[in-house]
């Protein structure tokens, strides 16, 4: 937020929390191990609003999709008797490595024949027509696939490099596309989720995390569109550092497993229509709508308990000392990875990550769900803080607003705004105690987006309330805007309820263009067409 005169009773409540005892607030300081370049609580501190938003759209087909640059890592686990789909060219059983939806519609997407199509970006191509190294995807750098194109994410042949891929002998010109479903035989608890559109073929930043990270790749070795070796290396670092599995986002959540035959029961086979799979060159605008609400339905969620993420032991680059700062200075709000402080900076997150999955000591710990202190913030104070900004909220329906907010932290036989304040920031941090280096990390940066939303609305209150005249609450308004700003909440960015026949449409990769990104909207199914443009393929 930008700098502003505080009066000297707010000027005392920011400096409280340096003041106050430890006992305040029991187990926030923790001693953490300071290093050049590790994670420290005045990163945290700095970086508060991203930690924030991260863990509130962790896990958020909504949130991940606006917020796409992840930069953190999280355990997630999976439960047993969890139901995925599968879609290919075969009915037999997959052994090695593969993908599994979490949806239907998803999986459906590549229940295909072969017929011949190959690796590369989306679009109706047979083989060599992709992105390979040094060529560029269909459509020319800087633009979005073909409007209906087919997501050939992670195409359905093996390599010839690879054995490990999953691989049928049938011939071409006989498969069919057939949709599998698989059942969870026990819990997968060595799952690591990779925030943000991670599973998104973009040189936006989408994938920075996943291959400047966790492969260590430089800036001239990754290809966007190299799903397969992608997949592969992850498993092989897997193999040695205890992941099964890598848990990330598109249009849909998915899981790259890397045996099949480790943890999964086949269910099924279901042969499909021929005609079916992808959205037929164009030419099919309701599977490509009916595709859009499916993923609508996981928009804040993926429902039904199917993933545990332990945000006790997330690792992110909001906690290290780094540039995160987008080369790009028209994409100032997207986090990069590509020019870091230090060459080693990176290479420290990576060892966290993998040591942490090594030791399997987060299998062991009492974790925190921090995403639901966060919603209780968000949903206490997002549509408040926008309806006190409206042109036609008053002074007096302002100050009332405020009032209804902070009374419950205001004592009234003796008023104290610093302690108010301080209440008021803590209130929804009370039922946790930090245990993990992460628990205090986050608990920082909560609080001190906390403090921010606190001791704004005492100061407006203060302002409104004041006996001075002029035009207070243009001036109050301004200072609410600046905190929405700050804070940067993807609720702002919702649509509200939609009629039946439309869905509300947030670019997601590879659809959507800049308009559907900055301002989501309800669009009707024959809106559905020629929406694209915002997704960057060129380096």
């Amino acid at each position: 937020m930008k700098s502003k005169m505080l009066s000297p009773t707010l000027i005392l409540a920011t400096l409280l929390p340096l003041l106050v005892s430890a006992s305040a607030v029991p187990d926030q300081s923790p001693l953490l191990l300071q290093t050049s370049n590790g994670p420290s609580i005045e990163h945290a501190r700095a970086n508060a609003p991203e930690i924030f938003n991260t863990i509130h759209s962790s896990m958020r087909q909504w949130g991940s999709s606006l917020k796409h640059n992840g930069m953190s890592f999280f355990p997630a686990t999976v439960p047993k008797g969890t139901l995925f789909y599968h879609g290919t060219h075969t009915p037999e059983p997959v052994e090695g490595m593969e993908w599994l939806a979490f949806e239907i519609e998803h999986a459906e997407l590549f229940a295909r024949p072969r017929r011949g199509r190959g690796p590369g970006g989306p679009g109706n191509h047979g083989p060599g027509k992709g992105k390979g190294p040094g060529g560029k995807p269909p459509g020319g750098p800087g633009r979005s696939p073909p409007p209906h194109a087919r997501m050939d994410s992670h195409p359905r042949y093996k390599p010839e490099h690879d054995d490990h891929i999953h691989d049928s002998e049938d011939k071409e010109e006989d498969s069919h596309g057939y949709l599998h479903t698989y059942r969870t035989s026990k819990p997968l608890t060595k799952l690591i989720y990779i925030d943000g559109m991670s599973a998104g073929k973009t040189s936006m930043g989408t994938l920075d995390s996943t291959d400047y990270i966790i492969r260590n790749l430089s800036l001239t070795s990754t290809e966007p569109n190299d799903d397969w070796i992608r997949a592969a290396d992850l498993c092989k670092i897997g193999e040695e550092y205890g992941i099964e599995g890598i848990l990330r986002m598109e249009a849909g959540f998915e899981i790259i497993l890397c045996s099949f035959k480790d943890g999964l029961e086949f269910v099924s086979a279901s042969q499909r229509d021929d005609k079916s799979g992808g959205f037929d060159d164009g030419k099919d605008d309701v599977s490509h709508f009916e595709y859009v609400r499916a993923l609508v339905y996981r928009y804040q969620g993926i429902m039904g308990g199917r993933v545990e993420v332990d945000y006790s032991s997330m690792i992110s680059a909001f906690f290290y000392p780094l540039n995160i700062t987008n080369p790009n200075p028209s994409r100032s709000e997207l986090p990069r990875l590509v020019e870091p402080s230090e060459s080693g900076d990176l290479e420290r997150i990576r060892f966290d990550v993998l040591r942490l999955f090594k030791s399997g000591e987060y299998e062991k710990r009492e974790t925190i769900n921090w995403q639901n202190v966060v919603d209780m913030i968000v949903t206490r104070f997002s549509d408040r803080l926008k309806f006190m900004v409206q042109n036609e909220t008053s002074e007096v329906v302002l100050l009332s607003e405020i009032r209804l907010l902070l009374d419950a932290h205001t004592d009234y036989k003796k008023i104290d705004i610093p302690s108010s304040i301080e209440k008021c920031s803590n209130h929804y941090l009370r039922s946790v105690t930090p245990r993990t280096e992460a628990d205090h990390l986050i608990h920082a940066a909560i609080l001190k987006v906390s403090r921010d939303i606190c001791s704004t609305l005492f100061e407006v209150r203060e302002l409104i309330g004041s006996d001075e005249k002029g035009a207070k609450e243009e001036e109050g308004k301004r200072l609410i805007q600046e905190l929405i700003n700050e804070l940067d909440w993807t609720t702002w960015l919702e649509c509200g309820k939609c009629g039946y026949d439309e869905v509300c449409f947030v670019a997601i990769w590879p659809w959507g263009g800049l308009e559907d990104h900055v301002s989501p909207g309800c669009i009707k199914r024959g809106d559905m067409g020629d929406r694209r443009g915002y997704w960057d393929w060129g380096h």
